[in-house]
């Protein structure tokens, strides 16, 4: 390989952008080729991230380009498919989440970026959050005690009558926001979920789910309550999870994180904390310039890029895996087919 990672993009709508963006930041990287059947899209990832070359589809690219690694960033139908043609031509793949619309086809890509000895990383993006990364190493430490209820959520406003809410393509708030709060916590638990029971509101058979209301049982006897909407007025997300010495919280768009703890002494009273984002995730260079549109949200990404890039440069497992992804989606499956039946559901 060159002195940097030679990457590629597949799917150069805003999100591809935004993660080219950050990866460019990390200064891990050279931006070689960009692929998009949209020829306005892929030609804007040339001028504003700076791709050598655009293709007008994925599979001309990995023919022809000399990448190292590629970036999944497209609609949800079609993340494991080109994931799935990125792994097969021997590229380490960065995949947005969902990665799939189910497990089974989750499962497919796992099995061939082993079979072709890449690295595959799934894109959720709250594990790179400070306050998150700082809630996980405190209830590590044990600051809370055992973990007893955790609730999660992300909620967002009406999509509108594009592919966010087509089911077909893998719309709908379960994918679009609430794979991230529901990740977000399994990550935190730490435990295999064994069961789940689901109200999954669906307004008519032409649209996605407008809500899904989840219990998630695990290992041991903890249930995390996860609620997904469109029918929201406003954006909100959050996390809250309560153990036998105390609680912590934290809110989607906030770097507070709020704690109550028996164990530690400085937090016995409840402690609200502005975290920083150093030294929790990588600094920027000086010269790190980015979307103003996204400016909230480019260190996150520029984080997850950094680590999938050092993950490929020291030859191990990213710490957002594939399996990873694959739990999430056994737990969606799982959602959707509780909502479906008004049964519990074994995972």
């Amino acid at each position: 390989m060159a002195d940097k990672l030679q990457f590629g993009l597949i799917g150069c709508g805003s999100q591809g952008r935004f993660l080219s963006e950050g990866l460019k930041m990390t200064d891990k990287a050279d931006l070689v080729a960009c692929a998009d059947p949209n020829s306005e899209a892929a030609q804007t990832a040339t001028a504003r991230c700076g791709y050598q070359k655009a293709y007008d589809s994925a599979e001309a690219m990995l023919d022809d380009a000399a990448i190292d690694a590629v970036i999944v960033a497209t609609i949800h139908d079609q993340l494991q498919p080109m994931a799935l043609a990125a792994v097969k031509a021997g590229k380490h793949t960065f995949v947005e989440k969902p990665m799939a619309l189910n497990a089974s086809d989750g499962q497919a890509l796992v099995d061939s970026a082993k079979q072709a000895d890449v690295k595959l990383m799934v894109g959720y993006t709250l594990r790179f959050m400070p306050e998150r990364i700082l809630m996980k190493r405190l209830l590590d430490e044990g600051a809370i005690g055992e973990i007893t209820h955790v609730s999660a959520g992300q909620c967002i406003g009406f999509s509108g009558d594009h592919w966010l809410n087509d089911p077909k393509h893998g719309g709908g708030p379960l994918f679009y926001i609430g794979s991230h709060a529901i990740d977000n916590a399994l990550w935190m638990i730490g435990r295999k979920p064994t069961r789940v029971f689901a109200d999954v509101h669906r307004p008519d058979d032409a649209h996605a789910e407008a809500s899904a209301d989840a219990v998630i049982s695990f290992e041991g006897g903890l249930s995390l309550h996860a609620c997904t909407s469109y029918r929201s007025g406003c954006s909100y997300g959050w996390l809250d999870i309560i153990g036998t010495a105390g609680r912590m919280r934290c809110e989607w768009q906030s770097r507070r994180l709020y704690i109550h703890s028996q164990k530690i002494e400085a937090y016995k009273q409840p402690t609200e904390l502005e975290v920083p984002l150093q030294p929790y995730i990588p600094a920027l260079p000086a010269t790190a310039i980015g979307s103003l549109a996204a400016f909230r949200y480019l260190p996150m990404w520029a984080a997850e890029m950094h680590e999938f890039a050092d993950a490929i440069s020291q030859q191990r497992e990213p710490s957002v895996t594939g399996e990873d992804g694959v739990v999430l989606l056994q737990v969606a499956d799982a959602i959707f087919e509780s909502g479906r039946t008004g049964e519990p559901v074994a995972i």
